[in-house]
């Protein structure tokens, strides 16, 4: 018998108020009450990525079949389980486009979502226990990873204090997690509600630290389809508007319009364990969004009131290739390597603001040459007379790892977000908001990374400090987080019927001051030594002092 079923056992995490009021709700709940609920309040931003995904799933399975009202589709059958089980005729598919469109319209006017998503979760009430010795939610039976089946007498162990990326400690008792959020006695404990959100995020994000696979044959593993992208979702003033701005109903990739959405509960654990090594190009989102890295089995008698642990077997990986049908991540083109004339997803940089990626997510395909930017962006293009003036903000996550190989160990998170309003977000004409940002975008940084950069250099140079001394890097890094503010102020206060050009000058404006202020105080502490300059035979640098860098700064600051 299946216990802690997550349709109606508070498990997800949600902020209730503005005060930052937090508590557990089942999907019954979030689902019924999408617009009373401000956001996800998980343990971590990739946490809650990896549960709206989930959320995202059953919205996208539920309304590809059925309207804003709850009526099914006439273009294809539905069986008993309230399935698809037939495909839409390709003269069917631009009438299919529009009614998905004409009710993802209804669901945002409405502001909530039809009784038809509550049937379908009790229809399938039995794949959604957490603890189950034949159907259990995200997980295998103990005869898929039986010892004959993989390459070790046993499945990798992985315990409670590795899964909670709060503490991201392994068994390794000389690598202990000093600053953790549980002490040692309990680092081990989790309840059902944390278990089954880290269980959501541990198949996005899993690393490659552990070693049992299926067979004897080596193949390339999964990390974690998430571990690998830069993700990107939007953010409206509540949950509903959150789930709805993120549900691409209608693919701007018109190769997967019509595929029959398929998550992970409507297969059977071994059929995902099949299907792994048999399809490596997923075509519908559902069953990208509820993607595996690992065939994991939890003790259905497991105690909770007791250390927590689970068994892996690797799964592989999912072809990284041009694979568009992914919409929240932004893209990399390769020009070199294995991946030369593909696309790859791109993961954000660490200690870089999301702004600096701007034109990544922003710009459109036709603006550069093997441009390819996220398709949630696009999406916002098709709806755009829908949510009409609608201030929203673009979300960015990734997980940062420890760069080794063999491991891939998760070891931090990348977490950022961006205010803007939709008509700005959208205006990708010639002279539009987009390229006139961007533009912006890229003088800040040639400023920065160019002009102020070259006068640290100079002054680097004066004081003969070493090339790897980290003067020159840690100045740029100090003003970029010094405009990082007032840069982030700038964009959100931007509104569609602004001028342009009086927008753009206030920016460069602020920009102005703060670098100059920056290579100010760079001068009010020079040293005696710093007037005297350099004294040598190197014609090019000979007399240069603090103060002709700072007047070349001028220069090169004014012409700008």
């Amino acid at each position: 018998m299946g216990k802690f079923n997550l349709i109606e056992e508070p498990w997800i995490s949600v902020l209730t108020d503005e005060k930052g009021t937090t508590k557990e709700v089942s999907l019954i709940d979030l689902f019924e009450n999408a617009n009373q609920y401000k956001d996800l309040a998980g343990d971590s931003p990739t946490q809650n990525f990896a549960v709206l995904r989930v959320l995202l799933a059953i919205l996208h399975t539920v309304f590809s079949r059925f309207d804003a009202d709850g009526q099914p589709y006439h273009y294809f059958k539905i069986d008993d389980r309230l399935r698809q089980i037939s495909t839409i005729d390709e003269e069917d598919v631009e009438d299919y486009s529009e009614d998905l469109y004409r009710n993802w319209n209804q669901m945002w006017q409405n502001k909530e979502f039809a009784d038809i998503i509550y049937q379908y979760l009790n229809i399938w009430h039995d794949r959604f226990y957490l603890f189950d010795d034949k159907l259990p939610f995200y997980q295998v039976t103990e005869a898929v990873i039986a010892p004959d089946k993989i390459s070790r007498k046993k499945a990798s162990f992985v315990s409670g204090k590795t899964i909670n990326r709060l503490v991201s400690e392994s068994g390794n008792k000389n690598k202990i997690a000093l600053f953790s959020p549980k002490h040692s006695s309990n680092k081990e404990i989790l309840t059902a509600p944390e278990i089954a959100r880290w269980l959501v995020t541990y198949q996005g994000y899993s690393g490659l630290s552990d070693k049992a696979i299926f067979g004897k044959e080596k193949y390339k593993s999964s990390k974690g389809w998430l571990f690998d992208i830069g993700g990107v979702f939007l953010k409206g003033n509540n949950l509903c508007e959150t789930l709805l701005l993120n549900l691409v109903l209608v693919h701007p990739k018109s190769e997967y319009i019509g595929y029959k959405q398929k998550p992970c509960w409507e297969y059977s654990s071994q059929d995902i364990v099949d299907r792994s090594f048999s399809i490596n190009k997923v075509n519908n989102i559902a069953e990208l969004y509820t993607n595996w890295s690992r065939a994991i089995y939890i003790d259905p008698e497991t105690d909770i009131s007791k250390a927590f642990s689970f068994n892996t077997v690797k799964l592989t990986d999912i072809d990284h290739q041009d694979q568009f049908l992914e919409p929240m991540t932004i893209w990399r083109y390769n020009k070199s390597g294995e991946n030369k004339g593909k696309h790859t997803p791109r993961k954000h940089q660490a200690e870089q603001s999301v702004w600096r990626s701007f034109g990544l997510i922003t710009l459109p395909n036709s603006y550069k040459e093997d441009q390819e930017r996220p398709s949630i962006i696009n999406w916002i293009d098709n709806i755009s007379e829908s949510i009409n003036n609608f201030d929203m903000t673009i979300e960015s996550v990734s997980m940062k790892h420890d760069g080794k190989p063999i491991s891939w160990l998760p070891v931090d998170e990348i977490y950022d977000s961006l205010k803007i309003n939709d008509l700005v977000l959208t205006d990708s004409a010639d002279d539009g908001w987009l390229i006139r940002i961007n533009e912006a975008v890229d003088r800040t940084k040639e400023v920065i990374g160019g002009t102020y950069r070259r006068f640290l250099v100079d002054v680097r140079n004066i004081r003969k400090l070493d090339s790897n001394h980290q003067f020159v890097n840690r100045g740029v890094e100090d003003l970029y987080y010094a405009i990082d503010q007032p840069f982030r102020e700038w964009l959100s206060s931007i509104k569609p019927t602004d001028s342009k050009r009086e927008k753009i000058s206030q920016w460069y404006n602020s920009l102005d001051k703060i670098v100059d202020n920056h290579a100010e105080k760079v001068l009010e502490n020079a040293t005696y030594r710093d007037y005297i300059g350099i004294k040598s035979e190197d014609q090019e640098n000979k007399g240069a002092n603090i103060i002709t860098a700072y007047n070349k700064f001028k220069y090169f600051l004014n012409k700008q």
